[in-house]
């Protein structure tokens, strides 16, 4: 398995305020929101956080920088996955995790002013004995290219990918709609009940990637599978990079950040 990470400010943006993480089994993207410098601290805090939980969990040792973990539990937290017996046990940590990292940057907006409201999408992928698992909150996107087909494996977390689930608005619209941006799940809040946690196989040349919404905004799905049809025997860096181009061409409006993985 390859995979390359890359992020971009974009043509318009003062700062980034998109976070990733790439580290072997374990790659994330997280898409902050917030006031001042808030949606960067959001987004590299919820990241910080979860991985510190997750990988103590994995390492089977309740401590993280020599202090035990504990999750202050803000109301309305969902538990569904973690409590339930068909979830398996990594599913269980990443759901812990995400609710952990939720309550450190809920809390932390609200201790500090300068903080207040800010919150971040969260996209997370583990890899191990070929099985794929996900969490997710917001509206980064992971999608997986296979057999020459692109699917679109996470849910927007916005008003508007609602609305086109229901079928009251087209695909174009998603892009053009007034309240495209209205989020209705990030990590921040008191409630995360809209957290999918999911799995699935890793095939041989699967190709995964996940994506800001800075990328998803800007590029149609269908030219996101035909820049894969022409790129898919080209390393992840190529393929990442080809990305990035394609959406600042197509007017870069915000950050964008994509991990690209080729099994």
């Amino acid at each position: 398995m390859e995979y390359y990470a890359l992020s971009d400010i974009g043509k318009f943006r003062s700062s980034n305020e998109d976070s990733y993480y790439a580290e072997k089994d374990l790659l994330i993207v997280a898409d902050g929101m917030g006031g001042h410098n808030a949606g960067e601290v959001a987004s590299k805090y919820a990241i910080t956080y979860f991985v510190e939980h997750f990988q103590s969990l994995l390492s089977n040792k309740p401590e993280a920088n020599g202090k035990a973990i504990q999750i202050e539990k803000a109301n309305n937290i969902s538990k569904k996955i973690s409590k339930n017996s068909n979830a398996d046990e990594i599913q269980k940590m990443m759901v812990e995790s995400i609710e952990y990292a939720n309550t450190k940057i809920y809390k932390m907006g609200l201790e500090n002013e300068e903080y207040s409201g800010m919150g971040t999408t969260f996209t997370c992928l583990f890899i191990k004995n070929e099985k794929c698992y996900v969490a997710h909150v917001g509206d980064s996107r992971l999608y997986l290219y296979r057999n020459s087909e692109l699917s679109l494996l996470t849910e927007d977390h916005t008003f508007v990918f609602a609305l086109y689930k229901k079928g009251a608005i087209t695909y174009e619209e998603l892009f053009t709609h007034p309240q495209k941006n209205y989020l209705t799940g990030i990590i921040g809040e008191n409630d995360i009940s809209s957290l999918e946690c999911f799995k699935f196989d890793l095939l041989k040349n699967d190709i995964i990637f996940i994506c800001s919404d800075g990328l998803s905004s800007m590029v149609y799905d269908d030219s996101i599978r035909k820049i894969l049809d022409k790129s898919k025997s080209k390393s992840p860096r190529e393929i990442a990079e080809n990305l990035v181009k394609k959406a600042i061409k197509n007017g870069g409006n915000d950050n964008i950040t994509v991990i690209v993985i080729k099994n």
